[in-house]
C-alpha cells in the first residue's frame, strides 16, 4: 500500500515544529536507513511512497521518542498535518462548506492519497456521521490515530464547535472496516 509524498511532508514538520532541531535529530536516528534518506531530502508531493516503512514505522517512532509510546503522538501529527493542508486557497473552501460536505469531500481526497484505498462518509442526523473505511489493505494503529487527528482538526478549521471523532470498530485490531464516529457542536 502506497501514500502520496504530500501526506508525508507533514511529519518531519511536525517533529521539527513540536520538538525543535534536537528532537528531530534524535527522531532520525532512530529511524530506519531507508526512512532516514527519505526525510533527510525533499518529499515530492505527487511521488507516492509505500506507507508502513516511511509513515507508520516514522509516526511510532515519533511516538515512542516524544510520548512514551502513546499514540497521542500520532493524533498531534494528523491534527498537524490537517493544518498545514488546509492552509492557503484550500482554507477557504473548507470554511465555506458545512461539515457534512467537508467530511464527505474529504473522504474523496483521502482515498486518492492513500493508494488503494476506499473510504466513505455516511452522514448521521444533526452533527454527526460517520466515516468509514471498507479497503485499507495495510491497516496500522499510528495510521488509526493520525487519521483521526486530521478529521478532528478538520472539523475545528471548518468551524466546528467541540468536534469529537472516536475510534469504532478499526481493522488495525482484526475488525473487516475501520468506523470514525463523529460528532460536533
Amino acid at each position: 500500500m502506497d501514500v502520496k509524498g504530500a501526506v508525508l511532508q507533514s511529519l518531519p514538520k511536525f517533529v521539527q515544529k513540536r520538538f525543535g532541531d534536537e528532537g528531530r535529530a534524535s527522531w532520525m536516528a532512530r529511524l530506519s536507513p531507508e526512512a532516514r534518506e527519505l526525510f533527510s531530502g525533499p518529499i515530492l508531493a505527487s511521488v507516492v511512497y509505500p506507507i508502513i516503512p516511511f509513515m507508520a514505522e516514522p509516526t511510532v517512532v515519533m511516538c515512542d521518542c516524544f510520548f512514551s509510546g502513546d499514540m497521542k503522538g500520532a493524533w498531534e501529527a494528523g491534527r498537524f498535518s490537517a493544518r498545514e493542508a488546509l492552509s492557503g486557497v484550500y482554507r477557504m473552501f473548507v470554511i465555506m462548506g458545512s461539515p457534512h460536505t467537508i467530511l464527505k469531500k474529504g473522504a474523496t481526497a483521502m482515498a486518492q492519497l492513500y493508494q488503494p484505498s476506499a473510504i466513505t462518509y455516511v452522514p448521521g442526523e444533526g452533527n454527526r456521521g460517520v466515516l468509514r473505511i471498507t479497503l485499507f489493505p495495510e491497516p496500522h494503529r499510528a495510521l488509526d490515530a493520525r487519521f483521526g487527528g486530521f478529521v478532528e482538526e478538520s472539523l475545528v478549521i471548518c468551524g466546528c464547535k467541540n468536534p469529537i471523532v472516536s475510534l469504532g470498530n478499526m481493522m488495525s485490531q482484526g475488525h473487516p472496516h475501520s468506523e470514525y464516529h463523529i460528532t460536533w457542536g
